[in-house]
This record gives structure tokens, C-alpha cells and sequence, in this order.
């Protein structure tokens, strides 16, 4: 005789609420997106803990020779350049489970367990998101600060941060500025802010901007996000270009089913994620203190 166990129960419909939990992480992490998902390919499940960004030091305008005599040959001056590496390590799990005795799992509403999948899907993007951005080695917080903690965020501040991007060689593209709640309201009282973050946003919003998508300022697209790291009062918003973080994600969030006999009968799930995340170019950002 062969009983069925959790182990042979574990794969009880996980695809599908797989699926639901998934879509309900992507359409809620703001900050996921916006990092450099690059190295990501390199480091699927069962292909090891590290992948090993390298550090290209081309742009250097030191590097470039001017030719002494024009017309007239001479010999060339090589350069003798040693890359460094950056490691991004897939070290951070995220997990959230609940458990209920299976007669009151038997007296839940049809779609209950479907809800509370989807909303492990939402936890799970909330925590990634937060731990992004509370990170003080490799996340917004890792970075050199600009502007007054529970101070509103001026015109002048957010050119600091673009000018500094500029001064660093950043590329325009990838460029954005992620807000508290209370610091959107800060700059939307600023007139000429306020006219270039909805000039082309209002009523006709970006197709494939991700969630929090707000509009542009300058260079920079902007997004309001709640999960930002608390200042002593206020909060620490963010403007960086997406080579500042490298991001990879080993484990999309994942469920599991089973039935726990051992405990007394009860059915549970676990929703979990892997992932890891690096600050690769410090210069390619600035933490910007605020509401």
C-alpha cells in the first residue's frame, strides 16, 4: 500500500497560481524594472550563486593620442589597461505563506485561495521593492546623498542630481527619478516641473511604462513609489540611470502547495522568490533626501 504524501501533493496546481502571483508581482514592483537586468540570463536556476560583471573602462578621453604631426607617421602609444570585476551575487529570498485547517478550507469562498495567491504576488513585489531601496550597500542608500531630509525637493535639487549624471557620462536613456507620495507633491507645486511632468503624460500615458509611471522631467522619467527607505523624518527618493544596479532575478515568485498531516491537517502555501542585486557604477546615481 502507498499512502500520498505532501512531497507527491507538492506539485498540486502550482503552475496555475504560479501564473496569477507573477503577473500580480510584475504589475506592482516599480523599482525592479528600472535596474539593469543584463546579466540575468547568466545566472538561471542551477547555474551557480555569482555572475561576474565586468568593469569596462573605456571613455576615457586621457586614453586618446593626438597625432604630433599630422601627415607624418610615428609610432603608436598603447594602453596598458587592467578591468576590475563587480560580483552580483543571487544571496536575497523573499517569502510569504499562509496556512489554514482543511475544513475551513472546504467552507472558503471559490476564488479565496486565488485572492490570497494574487496578494502574496503584491507582498512579495512590495518587499523586493522596499528592499531595493533601503539597501546601504547596494541599493538607493548605497549612494551619496543630495538635498534635506523632510525638506520639499527643489527645481534645483533635481538638476544637481541630473547634472551629476551628465558630469559621469551617463547615458540619457535609461535615466529616472523615483518619488514618495510626498515628494511628488512637493514638485508638482513647482509650475514649470509641474507643466513638463504632465505635458505628455496626462490622458496619454507611456504604453510600456511600468507601474508608478508619472511622466518626464528633463531627462529623467518619473515614478511615485511608497515603499522608499524613511529619512530621520522624511523619505529617500532617488535619481540614477539603470547601469547603476545590476539586478537578476534566479526564481520568479514561485508557489507551492501541500497538506501538512503532521501538524493537524492544514492546507498551506508558500510563495518565494530569489534574486540578487548590485551597485555596479556608484556615480550613476544619487540618493535625494525629501518628504
Amino acid at each position: 500500500m502507498a499512502d500520498m504524501t505532501a512531497t507527491t501533493m507538492a506539485t498540486y496546481l502550482p503552475e496555475v497560481w504560479s501564473k496569477i502571483a507573477s503577473v500580480t508581482y510584475r504589475s506592482n514592483t516599480v523599482i525592479v524594472p528600472l535596474l539593469d537586468h543584463r546579466w540575468e540570463p547568466a545566472i538561471g536556476v542551477g547555474m551557480g550563486d555569482t555572475v561576474n560583471i565586468p568593469g569596462f573602462a573605456q571613455n576615457q578621453a586621457s586614453d586618446v593620442a593626438t597625432r604630433s604631426t599630422f601627415g607624418t607617421g610615428a609610432s603608436v602609444t598603447f594602453n596598458a589597461t587592467t578591468e576590475s570585476q563587480t560580483q552580483l551575487v543571487i544571496n536575497k529570498m523573499q517569502i510569504d505563506a499562509y496556512r489554514m485547517p482543511v475544513e475551513m478550507s472546504l467552507q472558503a469562498m471559490t476564488n479565496y485561495n486565488t485572492l490570497l495567491v494574487e496578494g502574496i504576488g503584491q507582498a512579495l513585489a512590495l518587499k523586493v521593492d522596499s528592499d531595493l531601496a533601503s539597501d546601504g550597500t547596494d541599493g538607493f542608500d548605497a549612494f551619496t546623498a543630495i538635498g534635506t531630509d523632510n525638506v520639499d525637493v527643489t527645481e534645483s535639487v533635481i538638476l544637481q542630481g541630473e547634472t551629476n549624471l551628465d558630469d559621469n557620462n551617463a547615458p540619457v536613456e535609461g535615466r529616472y527619478f523615483v518619488m514618495s507620495p510626498a515628494t511628488r507633491a512637493s514638485i508638482i507645486q513647482i509650475d514649470v516641473l509641474r507643466n513638463q511632468l504632465y505635458d505628455k503624460s496626462t490622458g496619454n500615458l507611456k504604453a510600456d511604462a511600468g507601474p508608478g509611471y508619472m511622466g518626464k522631467i528633463y531627462t529623467l522619467d518619473c515614478y511615485m513609489s511608497n515603499n522608499l527607505e524613511s529619512g530621520t523624518s522624511g523619505k529617500k527618493n532617488f535619481i540614477g540611470q539603470t547601469e547603476a544596479i545590476a539586478f537578476a532575478s534566479q526564481q520568479e515568485p514561485k508557489i507551492v502547495k501541500d497538506l501538512n498531516v503532521e501538524d493537524g491537517l492544514f492546507n498551506q502555501v508558500v510563495g518565494y522568490c530569489v534574486y540578487g542585486r548590485k551597485q555596479v557604477k556608484s556615480a550613476f546615481g544619487r540618493e535625494v533626501d525629501g518628504k
